[in-house]
């Protein structure tokens, strides 16, 4: 404190020579020692290190090996990972029936009065489960019920079930719901099989959801149609009511479908499930098509095929070929309107050859199918000669260039009356100075037609043929009449004589007699000993046969009854079942069923006493009474058996009179 600053008190180290050291320095001066080198010679450096080197690379690798080798162990104790499914087939079969049913059950519970909430967890679920992707979203390469199709049938069951629970209403919100999830998954990358399922399961339940809101759909198939995947996605959704109502499908294809049938990445789609539908539905009583579907349907075609490549066109065109044949073949017989509306579709020109495209084709083929099927059409046809000159015009030539086809189906009596007037109408109309080409041509073709039905009349030569040997028959029989059956003294019999032919035909119609008469002698006396002989023979075999159809009909009988137990064992799951799928089916048809007996029996008893009565009072009376008419016929009966037996004795006595000529 002396010199008036503070001082540190403490201990210092010191080294040997009085100065400290910290430990940095001791460390540089361990460092800066001296080395081996500078005190060994170089020489014997390495034999001073023999033995004393250290692999250090290999311990390392032996700690290496030995976790290695645990963690294989370990591997090989772990049971294999499943692989995960790369098909939704795959996906849904390894889905635990059990984990499913519990989900349902445990939403029923805690969400007893939220249906909606059940069926979209159960949505979730099976999104989570079938994390497929899908390359077409429209399945166009498996069946049209695919992947409904695969669904294991417990599963299934499950989904109907709970479904079915939520009630319809429920059901219906649903499926609008289901298809804007749908649509809203896609645009975020997420799974969509389980919508997809679903929704085919209400389509198939309920066809009628899918054209329930028609403005909702449209407006969504609209906000999505800039996207292919999820456009295709909802189109093959709103179509699949479709697969089991005709009606459905037609109003989804005609309001949701075709209104975007241009657009590149739909066309064949749109096209193809038209073609589906027809062909699904075309051999069922249930698919019909009204006029005014059929007229519409060729407008709806006919607005749209000039928008589309010519392959996409024909194949439209083949579409609504099949569409026209539906209507014909469950049109009846009166077709007077629809030939007249289809006339005033086709062009007010003259089409003829190349000229005549395929949609217009159509157009004429139909009135074909109405003049085949309905005559009335020709005197239809005949009343718009005036009004539609060039519309027949081209319905002629297509005829005429078809005849081998189309005269088979027409009623050629028929269309010649139409033919000719319609030839009669042109030739007024040739008479002035401006003569329209046309009508020239038309009447030309009219010509050529008649010429081929005036062409196509075959001889009858078989009737011919038959009528030529009856009429020679009865002449020779008359010739022979005119004297007294003496046939060579007839005139034929001396045009015979005169040719040298008479003595031979008569030698040789005699030895006929003569051995028809002893053929018919040995029968009458051998016939009844080989018959019996016959009969001992086959006895036996005859008796086989009768034990034979005896077993046969018991055992046809115990099939009877097992059949007959089985349908009523079956019949209440049955009538459970379509109960369970369309409420109240059953009893509106036994309601049917039982009116349309009803009225079958009142009109049937109606009927019978009516007639009765009409032949009672207007035709059994008089000459007619019956009990006239029973003495006419009894009279009638013993004549014929008096006649038989009187011809039967002069044909005995026939017979042995030629069988006694040598």
């Amino acid at each position: 404190m002396s010199s008036g600053q503070w001082e540190v008190v403490g201990k210092s180290k010191k080294s040997q020579n009085g100065k400290v050291k910290n430990k940095e320095e001791d460390k540089k001066s361990f460092k800066n020692g001296p080395k081996l080198e500078d005190i060994v010679p170089h020489s014997q450096i390495k034999s001073f290190y023999a033995g004393m080197e250290i692999d250090d690379e290999k311990k390392p690798q032996k700690k290496k090996d030995g976790k290695s080798k645990k963690s294989q162990d370990k591997k090989s104790s772990e049971p294999p990972k499943p692989k995960p499914p790369k098909t939704i087939e795959g996906a849904l079969e390894a889905i635990d029936p059990i984990e499913l049913a519990n989900i349902i059950a445990t939403n029923k519970v805690r969400f007893s009065n939220a249906p909606l909430v059940w069926l979209k967890e159960v949505a979730s679920f099976l999104n989570s489960k079938t994390q497929i992707d899908v390359d077409d979203p429209t399945f166009s390469n498996y069946s049209s019920s695919y992947p409904l199709s695969v669904l294991p049938s417990e599963i299934r069951n499950s989904l109907e079930g709970v479904l079915q629970d939520a009630g319809k209403a429920n059901a219906q919100l649903f499926f609008d719901v289901t298809l804007t999830a749908l649509a809203n998954d896609m645009s975020r990358g997420q799974s969509v099989n389980g919508h997809r399922i679903l929704l085919q399961i209400l389509a198939n339940d309920y066809p009628e959801f899918c054209v329930a809101s028609i403005q909702k759909s449209a407006s969504l198939r609209n906000s999505y149609q800039n996207r292919p995947p999820i456009g295709l996605s909802l189109l093959w959704a709103f179509g699949q009511g479709g697969l089991n109502n005709f009606a459905v499908g037609l109003k989804a294809w005609q309001e949701l479908f075709l209104p975007i049938i241009e657009l590149k990445n739909y066309s064949k789609f749109v096209i193809v499930y038209l073609s589906k539908l027809l062909d699904e539905h075309a051999s069922m009583d249930s698919t019909k098509v009204s006029q005014e579907q059929l007229l519409a349907m060729f407008d709806l075609v006919n607005n749209k095929r000039n928008s589309l490549s010519k392959e996409l066109s024909s194949d439209l065109i083949k579409q609504l070929t099949k569409y026209k044949d539906i209507y014909f073949n469950r049109s009846g017989n009166k077709l007077q309107v629809t030939f007249n509306q289809i006339m005033k579709k086709l062009p007010n020109q003259f089409l003829i050859g190349p000229a005549l495209d395929p949609y217009n084709r159509v157009l004429v083929e139909s009135l074909i199918d109405c003049l085949q099927r309905d005559d009335a059409c020709n005197a239809t046809w005949r009343q718009l000669f005036q009004k539609c000159t060039k519309q027949s015009a081209t319905l002629l030539d297509y005829i005429n260039s078809h005849w081998a086809e189309v005269s088979k189906r027409l009623k050629l009596k028929s269309l010649k009356k139409t033919v000719a007037e319609f030839k009669e109408v042109g030739a007024d109309a040739l008479k002035g100075k401006k003569k329209d080409e046309t009508v020239v041509k038309a009447n030309k073709i009219c010509q050529d037609i008649l010429d081929r039905m005036a062409s196509t009349r075959r001889f009858p030569w078989l009737w011919a043929s038959f009528f030529l040997l009856l009429s020679i028959v009865g002449l020779v029989a008359y010739d022979v009449y005119t004297v007294n059956g003496n046939f060579p003294k007839s005139a034929t019999g001396k045009l015979m004589n005169d040719l040298g032919l008479l003595e031979h035909s008569q030698r040789a119609w005699q030895k006929t007699l003569s051995s028809s008469a002893r053929g018919y002698l040995w029968l009458e006396t051998n016939a009844p000993i080989y018959y019996t002989q016959t009969v001992e023979v086959c006895k036996p075999y005859v008796q086989l046969s009768k034990e034979l159809i005896v077993v046969g009909v018991k055992k046809t009988g115990v099939l009877y009854e097992n059949v007959k137990v089985y349908v009523i064992e079956k019949t209440p799951v049955v009538v459970e079942t379509i109960e369970q799928y369309a409420p109240g089916l059953v009893d509106k048809v036994q309601g049917y069923a039982s009116n349309g007996y009803e009225a079958v029996k009142k009109f049937s008893s109606d009927y019978y006493q009516l007639t009765a009565e009409y032949l009672q009072t207007k035709v059994f009376v008089g000459e007619w009474a019956p009990e006239i008419l029973q003495n006419k016929t009894q009279i009638a009966l013993n004549a014929t058996r008096t006649h038989v037996s009187t011809y039967f004795h002069w044909f005995r006595e026939q017979v042995h009179i030629y069988s006694k000529i040598p």
